[in-house]
């Protein structure tokens, strides 16, 4: 991408999500906070880009919807554009933050 600074490399990627990514679509979600944790969900779509917490997806577990940070879900189908998509995402997340999502 060529942006000019995150802000810019945020709006990017949610153009990225919405113009790539086909919901909704079986996925499976891992709070880093939690390394045992993993929950299936059924990704709905974008939900918002924020500049502080970043790209929040809407997800449904179970009968209740809710947000949760792309970088922590996971497509159930590897070889999806949606798991390229989520990769890449977290990807980004590590270069600029530093953090590492883990659970690859």
């Amino acid at each position: 991408m060529d942006c000019y600074g995150q802000a810019e490399e945020l709006a990017a990627f949610e153009v990225y999500f919405t113009d790539v990514m086909q919901f909704p679509f079986p996925a499976t979600w891992r709070d880093l906070d939690e390394p045992d944790h993993a929950e299936a969900v059924t990704v709905l779509g974008v939900d918002r880009v924020d500049e502080r917490r970043g790209i929040l997806l809407r997800v449904r577990r179970g009968d209740k919807q809710r947000r949760l940070l792309a970088e922590q879900v996971w497509a159930d189908d590897t070889d999806s554009a949606n798991a390229t998509v989520l990769d890449d995402c977290r990807y980004w997340v590590e270069e600029m933050y530093g953090l590492t999502p883990g659970f690859d």
